[in-house]
């Protein structure tokens, strides 16, 4: 099977809600009628004036921590799966439903189908290819295995105020590592961070957290997602700055995390990354072998050890139901 199309994804599609230019999805299992929730950005369709205005953008680096924004709204409560598929309203592109907060722009239909397929990227791990009926089946219905990465954002969603509020100020410590926060970078984590945590500007104005502060999150594995998620940030720019390394075991030393538990959630965070290097790799439902070396440098880059990134290339390949 190829990179998703909208065309695969449309029978999973059972809502696609428009806030300004975020496209939330629901997608449900056809098997289980389990519930997936996610969001791709609407896009206006780009000329070649704008390719170089972009560039920073469509780097590799700002494809990663997209990924890893897209999954901070999974971390957030959203995009996990159990819900029946009956709970979710169902509104197909050509009945947007929109916002009443704000005015929501105008798009055009593939605009809208693009976002719809950026929304399933981003939970795509939690999909598998049924090649005998040709669509996408939850990985649970086809018994197969949920990444670490998928599986803890299952498990454990932060969904409590005072944690989404240490985890937003841990993801803007780690954004802003050195120093600043590019605007670009600012909008697109505001998109996924909800309104009512605060502005990305007021929270890198917050002193460093605390260890206090982080003793006092929610007992349990959710202080395992919010560690997790700091470390798929932190790998994002493919190198770890000693002040980073301080950082996170900071984190990990007032969440109360052992050593060994701190350990598994950096490797989950490195296989979700190398993942969705994958994706590019796999994109015509062939190996590039051009965007596969990339894969494996990055990898490599961002510590993952060889045979965990030649184990997670072929977990890949048998969730998308490649040879």
């Amino acid at each position: 099977m190829a990179a998703p199309t909208y065309e695969s994804i449309q029978p999973n599609l059972r809502s696609a809600n428009q806030e300004g230019s975020i496209l939330r999805c629901a997608f449900h299992c056809p098997v289980s009628g389990e519930v997936v929730e996610s969001q791709g950005t609407l896009k206006r369709e780009r000329g070649l004036s704008d390719v170089a205005a972009d560039s920073v953008k469509r780097s590799a680096f700002y494809s990663l921590r997209q990924a890893v924004y897209r999954a901070i709204h999974g971390a957030l409560g959203y995009g996990f799966l159990g819900r029946a598929a009956g709970d979710v309203a169902s509104s197909m592109l050509g009945n947007m439903e929109h916002s009443s907060r704000q005015q929501a722009p105008e798009f055009g239909e593939e605009e809208k189908r693009a976002a719809v397929v950026e929304a399933f990227q981003a939970v795509a791990s939690r999909f598998v290819w049924d090649g005998k009926n040709r669509r996408y089946i939850s990985a649970s219905a086809a018994g197969a295995q949920l990444s670490e990465f998928a599986a803890q954002l299952s498990k454990a969603p932060v969904v409590q105020r005072y944690d989404t509020g240490v985890m937003a100020r841990m993801l803007v410590e780690v954004a802003r590592a050195d120093g600043q926060v590019e605007p670009e970078e600012e909008a697109l984590l505001a998109s996924f961070l909800p309104a009512e945590l605060g502005s990305v500007e007021v929270l890198a104005k917050r002193p460093p957290l605390s260890e206090v502060e982080l003793s006092e999150c929610s007992s349990g594995p959710v202080r395992e997602t919010m560690l997790m998620m700091a470390w798929a940030l932190a790998l994002t720019d493919e190198s770890l700055a000693p002040q980073e390394a301080r950082r996170l075991e900071r984190y990990a030393r007032g969440l109360g995390l052992a050593q060994d538990r701190t350990e598994a959630l950096q490797r989950a965070a490195q296989l979700f990354l190398f993942e969705q290097a994958l994706d590019a790799a796999y994109a015509d439902g062939e190996r590039d072998e051009s965007a596969h070396r990339d894969a494996l440098t990055l990898a490599s880059r961002i510590g993952l050890p060889a045979e965990d990134a030649e184990r997670a290339d072929i977990r890949y390949r048998k969730r998308q139901g490649l040879i």
